[in-house]
């Protein structure tokens, strides 16, 4: 009997050392060590006089162990229960974290994405960048001023270096189109002058072979007369 007194002690120092968590863990403790101190108090007067179960005075001490019993069933109960939903509340909390972290993965995703595409945006090297272009002084003495304009004052310096390389190039753009078209006429105006030539080289051709035909007729006509006048003269 000592011995259990010492276990139930023991038990009780280790149940009040306890720092509960919860609110009802407050109540489930004090109500355990209520139904201890009750236990042992009837225990010990029923070792006393085993009459002491049967006396309507221990009705007192019986009732309030069998509510302090059924309030710790509540208790216990409402533990379960609160158990439970904390169970399911850290499950949801789990289930967020979990969306939180995929957002957060597609997220890093999207930024070495888009890291990878500026690096190679950076590192392109267009093909503007191999055209030859007129010098920018030849630019600004021969292109028009309506490809010279400026942007206005608030513009970065590199702002302006490209806006004044796009207007370098659609400068060159029309010349090259212009003398593009230039060519395309000579080119033109040469082949009707090689189609000329060749019609009046041909015609040329023809009208020798005319004044070779008659000189050839004239000769034959003249040895004719010749013979003629041979015969004649024998």
């Amino acid at each position: 009997m000592v011995q259990q007194d010492e276990q139930g002690n023991s038990i009780e120092s280790k149940i009040q050392n306890v720092t509960p968590t919860l609110p009802h863990l407050v109540d489930l403790t004090s109500k355990c060590v209520l139904i201890k101190q009750l236990t042992t108090e009837i225990l010990q007067k029923a070792e006393k006089d085993l009459n002491f179960l049967t006396d309507p005075s221990a009705e007192g001490m019986k009732s309030q162990l069998a509510n302090s019993f059924i309030q710790l069933r509540l208790l216990n109960r409402k533990s379960n229960l609160e158990k439970n939903a904390g169970k399911l509340a850290t499950q949801e909390a789990k289930l967020a974290m979990d969306r939180i972290h995929l957002q957060l993965q597609d997220l890093n995703y999207m930024k070495n994405y888009l890291q990878r595409e500026i690096r190679k945006c950076r590192s392109f090297r267009s093909i503007y960048q191999k055209v030859p272009l007129l010098s920018e002084e030849e630019f600004l003495a021969n292109a028009p001023e309506e490809l010279k304009t400026q942007l206005p004052e608030g513009t970065t310096e590199r702002q302006q270096h490209h806006h004044r390389m796009l207007q370098r190039l659609n400068y060159e753009k029309e010349e090259r189109l212009r003398l593009q078209e230039v060519v395309h006429n000579k080119l033109k105006r040469k082949m009707e002058l090689g189609d000329s030539i060749l019609a009046k080289k041909t015609k040329i051709e023809q009208i020798n072979k005319e004044f070779e035909t008659g000189s050839n007729s004239s000769q034959e006509i003249v040895s004719h007369r010749r013979r003629d006048r041979d015969k004649n003269g024998d």
